[in-house]
């Protein structure tokens, strides 16, 4: 491929041109692709697992029952998931058109850039999104609880935490030491969820048909299955932004599209059978979870929904007992997801030269994987899981990310369309989303943005409803901070200006390092002799 055997990333200077040219012209970025860039190894049913394994995690078997009580009745939770995964679906299609018209790793990150400016504060905000917004602590655990549950073991607050560290360690290692072990174990655990989601609709059937251990709940009758409807837009918003939660994940093929075998034809294919599946298999899973579970169960159910499913249909027999270890091997699906996307996204994030110590972030060595940003992100989930105590603070913390990222979407399709309306973009793509699609899902997104600052009827957690996207706003915040010191403040408070050096990579990506230049008072001219800074 063209690859050259410089083992650093450095800036040279070509001296054989003339003094009077200017000294940017001169400057040229030596990068080692080897040390870099990893492999293209993902065909079409790894690209469904990246999608199935970050989707399907803990949630479907859990929020069920939240989603019922804040909607308030059968029927309107059943629209709920199905509108969900409408907007989910129409989400995909988004990326879909993305991900055709810049087939490279970054996913958002790379959307973000190119549809506004100034760059790089797009790729600081993205930073701060990635670094604290993108951790698997919930999930984490969330695969501790049900593989205590599993073993009989009791339940403590420090155990369920080493537990969850041990986990997300796991999936962190195995993907830094063993990357083709870590992607046959996702591939694997896609499969798992896929045939626990079927087992359950299977179950469903089975309770829809009479085999219960339990009086019929009368859940679908048409005289009762609106009753109780909540009509507070907060209760509303929130159920649908937790089902859309749920859905989160479609994105996640994008952000790896270097690496992906064929690019393009693989995300027409991966994106909408996997959407597909998990859509159909979501809103069936629900009803059946409604066909063998009543509402009063509904209302105080505090393990899995599935579980009393299982209960009501089998009894306490080895089906019901299993459950704990399938949905901790679905968490544990998710946590090697979001393993293998978020440290490349960290790496993209270096080769920008945005992260402190870009040079270490991006490399690649000694096992083609991105070792130091597999690091970082296992250091702050860490942070996550144990800093916070018990409590609501917890649960605040570790689901955190359903916001932010419904921020994020809603930026890139604002940038969709801007870029249709603005010639001089020159956007292109080899697929075009529905422009119905395209305001459907752009509408239902603002909605998303609104709802959470609409106040509650009521609230039994001690924390304000507001908090949690007010929190979230303020660590993207953070990035817009973080631009302006580097890039605007501290240039002009010492008087330098940052130069970019660029080098074009295989993959379609680049690497940038900033060459710091003094800035003459005097003379109103620049020194070059300055050093750079990554």
């Amino acid at each position: 491929m063209g690859r050259d055997t410089i083992s650093q990333v450095t800036i040279e200077t070509d001296t054989s041109q003339s003094r009077d040219e200017n000294p940017k012209a001169r400057e040229t970025l030596t990068v080692n692709e080897n040390h870099v860039l990893q492999d293209r190894q993902i065909g079409v049913l790894g690209a469904i697992s990246l999608v199935v394994n970050k989707i399907v995690g803990a949630g479907i078997f859990s929020t069920p029952s939240t989603i019922f009580k804040l909607s308030g009745s059968v029927g309107l939770s059943l629209i709920l998931w199905v509108v969900a995964g409408i907007i989910s679906a129409c989400g995909a299609l988004v990326m879909l058109e993305f991900g055709s018209g810049m087939p490279r790793s970054g996913g958002i990150k790379v959307y973000l850039e190119r549809c506004f400016s100034p760059k790089q504060m797009q790729t600081c905000i993205y930073l701060f999104f990635c670094l604290f917004l993108q951790v698997s602590a919930s999930n984490a655990i969330t695969a501790s609880e049900y593989l205590l549950s599993a073993a009989g073991v009791e339940s403590t607050t420090w155990k369920e935490r080493g537990l969850a560290i041990a986990a997300v360690s796991f999936a962190v290692g195995v993907h830094t030491c063993a990357p083709r072990i870590g992607r046959g174990m996702q591939d694997l655990l896609s499969m798992v969820k896929l045939f626990t989601l079927l087992f359950i609709v299977c179950t469903g059937f089975a309770a829809l048909a009479g085999h219960r251990r339990i009086p019929n709940p009368h859940n679908f009758d048409v005289k009762t299955s609106f009753e109780g409807t909540s009509k507070n837009g907060y209760d509303i918003g929130t159920a649908l932004l937790d089902a859309i939660f749920s859905y989160q994940g479609y994105d996640n093929v994008n952000a790896v599209l270097s690496e992906v075998k064929n690019p393009e034809q693989t995300l027409r294919i991966a994106l909408p059978c996997a959407m597909g599946f998990i859509t159909v298999l979501y809103v069936l899973a629900n009803v059946a979870y409604f066909a063998g579970v009543s509402k009063e169960e509904f209302r105080s159910a505090k393990v899995t929904i599935a579980a009393s499913l299982f209960r009501n249909v089998f009894g306490e027999t080895a089906a019901t007992r299993a459950l704990p270890a399938l949905v901790a091997l679905s968490a544990i699906g998710h946590l090697l997801g979001v393993a293998f996307v978020v440290p490349r996204l960290l790496q993209e994030l270096a080769k920008d030269g945005i992260t402190p110590f870009p040079d270490i972030m991006m490399q690649n060595r000694p096992f083609k994987t991105p070792i130091a940003a597999l690091f970082v992100h296992l250091g702050v989930t860490i942070l996550f899981i144990c800093a916070p105590p018990a409590g609501d603070a917890f649960s605040f913390v570790v689901g955190l990310s359903s916001y932010p990222m419904c921020v994020m979407l809603t930026a890139i399709t604002v940038g969709l369309v801007k870029m249709r309306f603005t010639p001089s973009e020159g956007w292109s793509s080899s697929y075009t989303a529905p422009w119905p699609v395209i305001v459907f899902y752009l509408a239902a997104n603002v909605f998303l943005l609104v709802m959470p600052f609409v106040p509650p009827n009521s609230s039994k957690s001690s924390i304000p409803y507001w908090l949690s996207p007010v929190v979230a706003l303020g660590i993207l915040g953070l990035g817009v901070i973080y631009y302006l010191l580097r890039f605007v403040l501290l240039p002009w408070l010492f008087g330098y200006s940052l130069h970019p050096v660029t080098k074009d990579l295989t993959d379609g990506s680049r690497v940038v390092r900033y060459r710091m230049q003094r800035n003459s008072s005097r003379e109103g001219t620049v020194d070059t002799s300055d050093s750079y800074r990554g």
